[in-house]
């Protein structure tokens, strides 16, 4: 299984998994700059799920997770007057909220909250056969095999590969630029490899 993800991984460059178009985020990120019900609901269909399992594999709590993304949300709804599009950027400035209210809970509580793992967070969504196949690995044990990755690794394959964000985004959401965020793409890859030849991890 912890083979299967590498091969994702390794693959993605080429197939890539974004199945929404950059106007399309820009319609509805205008329209929801005006409080548009419509856009509104819209946003919230494109992007909960997302940040649902990203804020899921930074925690590994279910319930902390769909907190986490609700108030994600919620936050950029509030301040979505502030927001300034640069061609479809809503939902990286989205998960720029969510990582900013993750640094402020670890900041208050010191380290971050380890619950049992629940295996019910993947909803029914439109399937990309690199989604299919990480769902091969459970969420227990795709989040084992994470953990083993250090912090910025870790993020940069959450943001990278399971959000299906590119390099420049991901770089300015790190404050890394896109060779710095492609580097460590490479060191998470090989990592994982050592990792698996070495038999350090079992999954």
């Amino acid at each position: 299984m912890l083979i299967l993800l590498i091969s994702i991984v390794e693959e993605y460059p080429r197939k890539g998994r974004d199945l929404i178009s950059s106007q399309e985020l820009i319609d509805v990120a205008a329209k929801a700059k005006l409080y548009d019900p419509e856009a509104l609901s819209r946003l919230f269909d494109l992007f909960y799920e997302k940040l649902r399992r990203y804020m899921y594999y930074k925690t590994g709590s279910l319930d902390r997770a769909e907190d986490l993304a609700a108030e994600t949300l919620a936050k950029g709804i509030e301040n979505i007057g502030n927001f300034k599009d640069r061609g479809g950027t809503i939902g990286a400035w989205l998960f720029g909220i969510g990582r900013n209210l993750l640094a402020r809970e670890r900041e208050v509580a010191g380290k971050t909250e380890m619950v049992e793992l629940d295996d019910k967070l993947l909803a029914e969504e439109e399937k990309q056969p690199e989604s299919l196949a990480l769902e091969k690995l459970d969420n227990q044990r795709l989040y084992l095999v994470l953990s083993h990755l250090p912090e910025e690794q870790r993020e940069v394959v959450l943001l990278r590969f399971m959000e299906g964000l590119d390099a420049k985004t991901v770089g300015k959401l790190m404050g890394k630029r896109p060779g710095a965020v492609r580097a460590l793409q490479f060191r998470a890859i090989r990592s994982l490899k050592e990792m698996i030849e070495s038999g350090g991890v079992h999954v």
